[in-house]
Formats: C-alpha cells, structure tokens, sequence
C-alpha cells in the first residue's frame, strides 16, 4: 500500500467525528448461503445465491449471487471518512449525520462543511455538503454526492449542473482511496457552477401558471396536467378539481406561494427553493415510510434534480 500524506492539516477534526462511534449504523453483519428443499421429500438443494444478515438482529438486509463481497456500513463509513480526510477539502468543524433505513439495508452519512460558505442570490449563506449512500438491498451502490443545505431554510440545495456523482464505485471492497480523495475535491468547483446558475434563476422570471405547471411535471401529477391542457386554470382550481388529492403538490405550491415568492421573488430561484423545501422538510403519508425517511428524502432529491435538469426555462436561464 502506498504512504499516503493528507493534504490537509485537520485530523483533529476527524479524530472528533470518529470518537462519536457509527450511531444507527454500529452493527456487524454476516452472510449464508440460501438453500431450497424439495416438495415431496423434503430433499435439501444448494443455491446460488447467500443472504446478508445483521448479526445482532437476524434481519435480512440483502440476497445476492455468491461472487458478492458484502460490507458493513462501519467499514463504508469509514472509507467515507478517509476520503473526505485525504481530500482538498477544509473539514475543520464538519459535522457527519448518520443514519440507516430498510432496518439498516441503506445507509445515508451527510457532511456538512461550514468552513466552504458562501452567499446566495437572494443574500443568504449555503454550506457545502456531501451525502454517502450504499445499500446491501441494490437501491445504490458507494455514492458519493454534492449539494448545499441554505442556512435560513434549512434546505438541501441538491446540485444539479454538471456531473452530480462525485465518487462512484460498485464494488465497495475495491475502493479506490486515493483516486476517490481527488475525485472528490470537484465538489468544490461544482459548488461554484450551481451559485451561478441560482444567480440567473433569481434573474429569470416566472408566472404562477408556469411555476404550478413545473411542479406539477416534477412530481408527475397526471390528473393536475389534464386539466391544466384543458384550458387556463388557475392553480387554486386546479388543486380544487383534481380527481385525486395530491399532498406533495399541495404542499410544494403553498410553501411557493406563501413563503418563497414573498421573499425571493416570482422567479426560478423561489420556484427552486420549493421543491427543495418538499424534498427536505415534507414527511410522508404513510406511517411505514416516515421510518425510512431518510431513503424517501433521497429519492426526492433525484427527482428535483431530474425535473430542473429536464425544464426549458431553467437551462435556458
């Protein structure tokens, strides 16, 4: 193994995060193979395939092909960890949230980064973050991503220019630390990209019928798109007309309304800040997946930075 020196002074900051443990993530896991039996007999038949389980549960987190070379979230984190240290990245007072899903199949650790803050269009201050997702259920593999969380919303500005994924490996055994410790200082310059696309979103117009429509694309609101291309509906009609209730639109479209659009405008910028409201701050109507709302978030996530990338207004703005 090659000597490694960080770039970097900051260990101490690292050595901190480290002593707090692996929180919801602190626990081993183990792997069988899976077997069959026959109806009549009872007869015992090898498969081809091993389950991974948690040690202190029993509970299944995972089936794969025998050629799979599980690892425990402990071992991810600290991967994670060693990159970021080994990295451009200023990481004194970073604050590391971990948590777990899928009763610990997916695994989510957010970084956020004071030191790397700047101002925003509208006057206020964004903190570089980064996540680091995998899972043993095959939602994800080694992911890791760039965004900014805006200090007087708190919301999770997902990053949406340029190549989202800064680091990115299928087989988490065979990480590559160094490449992955350079990898990962792009987050940096893409950090840069986004401030000056919300720059022209706070400078681009947008009319309530354009903003309700987008929102309503983003989350795929069929019933809301008939009767939208059936004339020029005002948006409370729309709402008040839809076959089927919609809370997230419901949702997204009172925060523009009565939050956004007051304080930053009729514009791409409050149309953004919305979605990355709902996509942050909104819980789910079932209670099965308010537990694993940290996967749901994620999920949201994607689908913001796939409805801005896929919006005529916004890349040409």
């Amino acid at each position: 193994m090659n000597n490694i020196t960080p770039m970097f002074a900051n260990n101490t900051a690292l050595n901190t995060i480290k002593s707090r443990g692996y929180g919801s993530a602190d626990f081993d896991i183990a792997s069988a193979p899976l077997v069959y039996f026959a109806d009549d007999d009872g007869t015992e038949f090898p498969s081809s395939k091993s389950v991974i389980y948690r040690t202190d549960t029993g509970q299944e987190l995972g089936v794969h092909g025998h050629g799979y070379k599980p690892v425990a979230p402990k071992h991810m984190i600290d991967v994670t960890r060693n990159i970021i240290e080994r990295s451009d990245l200023s990481i004194n007072n970073m604050e590391e949230t971990i948590r777990t899903s899928h009763d610990g199949s997916r695994t989510f650790v957010q970084y956020r980064l004071p030191e790397h803050t700047y101002k925003t269009s509208d006057g206020d201050n964004a903190s570089l973050s980064l996540l680091s997702i995998s899972s043993f259920d095959g939602t994800w593999p080694f992911m890791i991503s760039a965004a900014a969380i805006q200090f007087a919303c708190t919301n999770l500005q997902v990053f949406v220019g340029g190549e989202v994924a800064v680091y990115k490996s299928k087989h988490t055994r065979s990480l590559d630390i160094e490449n992955g410790g350079r990898v990962i200082t792009k987050s940096l310059q893409m950090f840069h990209k986004e401030r000056d696309l919300w720059q022209q979103w706070h400078g681009t117009g947008c009319t309530d019928e354009l903003a309700f429509k987008f929102f309503a694309e983003a989350l795929k609101c069929t019933g809301a798109l008939k009767i939208i291309a059936d004339g020029t509906a005002q948006p409370g009609m729309v709402l008040h007309d839809m076959p089927r209730k919609n809370t997230s639109l419901e949702y997204i479209w009172n925060k523009y309304k009565t939050v956004y659009s007051k304080r930053l405008g009729h514009n791409y910028w409050a149309v953004y800040n919305a979605l990355t409201d709902w996509s942050t701050h909104a819980t789910t109507s079932r209670r099965s997946t308010e537990v694993n709302i940290a996967a749901v978030q994620n999920q949201r996530q994607q689908l913001v930075r796939e409805a801005v990338k896929s919006n005529h207004y916004m890349k040409a703005a």
